[in-house]
């Protein structure tokens, strides 16, 4: 088995595709689920983690920057042949958001790569997800990033919760912070109204401290140390402002 070459790729750097049709993997190994789509040529990504040498590749886990169709996970840096798959690379971040629709149109890796732990603050509805989500389970438990039934923030004038999961924006509140003690929810009642105004102001970072603890547990496993805290909007203050 050939010995990996070193990478020009670090963490916490921006890195770019130099190959077409990158795969990204749900583990640092030929083996694991890939993801669809496939990355193209000159993707931008923020390195998250690595390397691990596995099988003679070194594999880095990334996060899109240009897109939110671009999957999170796992790639290798070159072939087997030592064709290099991955490189150093830049990328021009966007202002900070004002609003919820900006802040949620984020791609995956954007809010850490360009805005760690600045506050941002924004105006929305906090809805209840009236649903049941299945998947793993993380500590710290306030950040909702697996099973259970979410807190949403939608934008203000939406009349009901998004039908597409993939609109969803979570409420990660850190219970430490400043917010009511009970959160002013609004439930959608089916004929645009609902039983709370729901309105709030909520200001939170990327990247917030307890991030760096964040472990996930499958199914049957034990806790893991994942980066994917660190990529979540984390509410520190929630204030009502109105109907």
């Amino acid at each position: 088995m050939p010995t990996p070459t070193a990478s020009s790729v670090t963490v916490g750097t921006v890195a770019v595709t130099l190959v077409d049709g990158l795969g990204v993997r749900s583990k640092p190994s030929d083996d694991s689920y890939m993801y669809q789509p496939l990355l193209p040529l000159g993707t931008q990504l923020y390195v998250l983690d690595g390397p691990v040498s596995v099988s003679g590749s070194l594999w880095y886990e990334v996060a899109a920057l240009a897109s939110r169709a671009h999957p999170r996970g796992w790639v290798a840096s070159a072939g087997r042949d030592g064709e290099p798959w991955l490189g150093a690379g830049d990328f021009a971040c966007p202002p900070l958001p004002g609003d919820l629709r900006s802040l949620a149109a984020l791609p995956s890796g954007v809010g850490l790569a360009c805005f760690p732990r600045v506050p941002i603050t924004v105006t929305a509805r906090l809805v209840n997800c009236n649903c049941d989500m299945d998947g793993s389970w993380y500590t710290p438990g306030w950040f909702f990033l697996g099973s259970g039934s979410p807190t949403l923030l939608v934008e203000p004038g939406v009349t009901r919760p998004p039908d597409d999961t993939r609109e969803w924006f979570h409420l990660n509140l850190d219970p430490t912070g400043q917010h009511p003690d009970v959160l002013p929810i609004g439930r959608y009642l089916g004929d645009t109204s609902w039983s709370k105004p729901g309105l709030v102001e909520a200001t939170g970072i990327f990247d917030h401290p307890a991030a760096a603890s964040c472990t996930v547990t499958e199914m049957g496993g034990g806790p893991v140390s994942t980066q994917d805290c660190r990529l979540e909007f984390a509410v520190t203050r929630l204030i009502t402002v109105g109907p």
